[in-house]
């Protein structure tokens, strides 16, 4: 066992491995994407009370929500949206559109990142089986990012993979996991209160994860249905998750979208001929990159010490085609719903949904659904709240631009009837510097 544990049952070795792990938002402790495969328990929500038209940020929060006004307490928002008064873009929000991957990475559970990297491949094991219940634990903290520099591992995985992507291109750089929240948001669903940080960098909006997911004690088979039925590649025995970027549009705005994919299925045993000739072009530009241990910098950021990627391929490491990412769920033996999975994999142009059905643990059956055909008919029936959010993201960005400065959107979800607002405020923040290294902006941006 490593002498480092955390308490979502992982374990490092070295503090500085368990640091990464935390700020990096993959520990059940700081959840983000990866609370999503989980079985939904149910819960008495609290009702936060709603803020009055010109009661100031932060008055009477109850303890339970009261980091989401860190920075903003006592602030007047510079603007409110309402739900109800989103008006649809006239623009087909659809899946259709182009994307591309401009990054993937691994993490490693002794710190640091592969680039590429690769999910863990889906493997059939004999059925029925018995998994183990994942770790208990009770999670309130906050995932806000502690780091000077929050997006850094994107850019070197994109300097890497993408050297010529140019983010002056992108207008808004986000979650798979804050797009569902906003989707629900534009439809006027009332949800858990949530935060999100927001920063410019030239006229690309960043939009960063900062809440806090209350689960409750024995979470189900998630974590052990992954380890159970997937394995990662050779030489990538060490990571702990596959993060990726996609770039597509949504209405009028060009986004870059990144997610975690819990696996690869490779059903039909396949690889394009366009997948294997970027990984010719990536091995090529590899082989120009010292990789000399005596002359690797670690980048220090602040007070943030990040390893730089590890670029080496191992024999059979290859890059992941988004048409093999799988997500995988638990669901009790009938209880299976597959349209409450429908916007996370739309968001994550994932068409491969794999499903255990189980009694207590014990796996009784697999279903693996190529959903590609549900995602269309999804997407037509929430083609009005697709608009609605490119038009929710485009007033977003803009109020952010004029301010100028680092700010945060903080959703209460006030009392049933009430409006559904979404308020922006410039945060109080003692950093001083860009969202965005200097060598990074020049090189994205200049």
């Amino acid at each position: 066992m490593a002498p480092y544990p955390c308490s979502c049952g992982r374990a490092f070795q070295s503090v500085a491995a368990l640091a990464q792990h935390r700020a990096a938002k993959h520990c059940l402790q700081h959840p983000t994407d990866r609370v999503e495969r989980h079985e939904i328990q149910p819960h008495i929500a609290q009702t936060a009370r709603p803020m009055a038209g010109n009661q100031r940020a932060g008055k009477n929060r109850g303890s339970r929500d009261s980091h989401l006004w860190r920075g903003a307490l006592g602030l007047d928002p510079i603007a409110e949206i309402n739900s109800a008064n989103l008006q649809a873009t006239g623009t087909r929000v659809t899946i259709s559109t182009p994307s591309q991957l401009v990054c993937s990475y691994n993490w490693q559970s002794t710190g640091g990142f592969d680039v590429p990297g690769h999910a863990p491949v889906w493997k059939d094991i004999p059925l029925p089986t018995t998994l183990p219940r994942d770790p208990k634990h009770s999670s309130s903290k906050p995932t806000f990012t502690t780091s000077t520099y929050p997006f850094q591992q994107i850019f070197q995985a994109t300097s890497v993979m993408s050297p010529d992507f140019r983010f002056d291109k992108i207008d808004i750089v986000t979650t798979r996991n804050s797009l569902r929240k906003f989707l629900d948001f534009c439809a006027g669903r009332r949800q858990e209160n949530f935060r999100v940080n927001l920063s410019v960098v030239e006229n690309t909006l960043f939009i960063e994860q900062y809440n806090v997911i209350n689960m409750a004690q024995g979470t189900g088979w998630g974590h052990s249905f992954e380890k159970a039925f997937t394995r990662y590649p050779p030489g990538l025995e060490n990571s702990t998750t596959h993060d990726r970027f996609l770039q597509y549009s949504i209405g009028d705005l060009n986004c870059l979208v990144g997610f975690e994919v819990d696996a690869s299925y490779e059903g039909d045993g396949g690889e394009s001929t366009r997948v294997q000739a970027k990984l010719e072009e990536l091995q090529d530009g590899l082989g120009q990159l010292s990789l000399d241990p005596s002359t690797a910098r670690t980048n220090t950021i602040g007070e943030c010490s990040i390893p730089p990627p590890s670029v080496s391929l191992p024999p059979g490491t290859k890059i992941m085609p988004q048409e093999t990412a799988a997500e995988l769920k638990t669901s009790k033996v009938g209880k299976y719903a597959i349209t409450a999975y429908l916007p996370q994999l739309w968001f994550g142009r994932t068409c491969w949904l794999i499903v255990a059905s189980h009694n207590e643990g014990t796996v009784v059956s697999t279903k693996i659904t190529d959903v590609s055909s549900r995602l269309t008919q999804w997407e037509n029936e929430r083609q009005q709240d697709l608009q609605k959010l490119a038009t929710f993201l485009a007033e977003v960005r803009g109020a952010i631009r004029k301010a100028g400065k680092r700010c945060c959107l903080i959703y209460e979800k006030g009392v049933p009837g009430g409006p559904n607002v979404a308020k922006l405020f410039a945060v109080k923040t003692t950093g001083t510097g860009s969202l965005v290294p200097e060598n990074m902006l020049s090189q994205f941006w200049g």
